[in-house]
């Protein structure tokens, strides 16, 4: 119950954070924006998928999923930080 609630938090959090960088992009088009934006909509993407995970509604393994978006999220904010 506890791990559910968290990762339905950490979903609003992402989609919260999604859409401020969505507002920031849209104000100053800067490159590192658009990248934020893409990383916080991957981590909501992962988060469900181990939410769905979680509640056995997918019967196949889906860690590697799961770790693939991980290293897309973090290449993404290491590419929105380096371009500053």
């Amino acid at each position: 119950m506890m791990e559910s609630l968290l990762t339905f938090i950490a979903l609003l959090l992402a989609l919260g954070l999604a859409g401020i960088s969505f507002v920031a992009y849209r104000k100053s088009h800067l490159r590192a924006t658009l990248y934020l934006l893409i990383a916080f909509l991957l981590m909501a993407i992962k988060k469900t998928v181990e939410a769905m995970h979680l509640a056995a509604w997918i019967e196949r393994d889906v860690s590697l999923i799961v770790g693939a978006l991980e290293v897309f999220v973090l290449l993404l904010f290491v590419l929105a930080l380096w371009r500053r």
